[in-house]
């Protein structure tokens, strides 16, 4: 005699999936928006040094769907997003904000990771140079953000729950990556 699954299972994996799929969106959404500012950055870069011999190159490649590369002077920044969604951990600190007691679906996370290589690792293909993460964004269902990273990249945006990742925040972090 077969048994019926659970229907509550069922309701239960169809709410998470949903929520997932909201988050990729939305990660999806961010990375695109980081590309974007990229792009507006590196016109306005070109249109202002395009003249000089003397100027330093700052050259955006989008190398798929999931990232981005950003070249200027000696130094890469790579923004990747990895393809799966990630819950924070119980004894991270945003658990214990309100943002997430509210709502725990909040805490659903996709990840775009910031990398900063030297130049000349690519250009000579160096594979065994390391790059340094400087700074992983976290996006949920509500397009809110948190940072973790090194120095600029990290003290700036640690209030998950109360800003969007929107062109400014946006913008903000790619030029404190920059100086980074």
């Amino acid at each position: 005699m077969e048994s019926s699954p659970n229907p509550d299972l069922f309701k239960i994996i169809n709410k998470k999936g949903q929520l997932k799929q909201l988050v990729y969106r939305n990660t999806l959404d961010s990375l695109n928006l980081i590309k974007k500012v990229i792009t507006d950055m590196r016109k306005d870069y070109q249109k202002n040094y395009a003249a000089d011999p003397r100027a330093i190159p700052f050259i955006q490649q989008d190398r798929d769907e999931f990232e981005v590369q950003l070249q200027f002077a000696g130094d890469v920044l790579i923004f990747s997003m990895h393809t799966n969604i990630f819950e924070f951990s119980r004894y991270h600190e945003v658990m214990s904000t309100s943002y997430i007691r509210e709502d725990k679906n909040r805490s659903y996370c996709g990840i775009i990771n910031i990398y900063n290589f030297l130049a000349d690792s690519f250009k000579y293909n160096r594979v065994n140079d390391v790059g340094y993460l400087i700074g992983r964004i976290f996006v949920n269902k509500d397009k809110c953000y948190f940072i973790e990273g090194k120095r600029e990249v990290g003290l700036l945006y640690n209030n998950f729950g109360q800003e969007i990742f929107d062109e400014k925040a946006v913008r903000q972090l790619v030029e404190s990556a920059i100086q980074y």
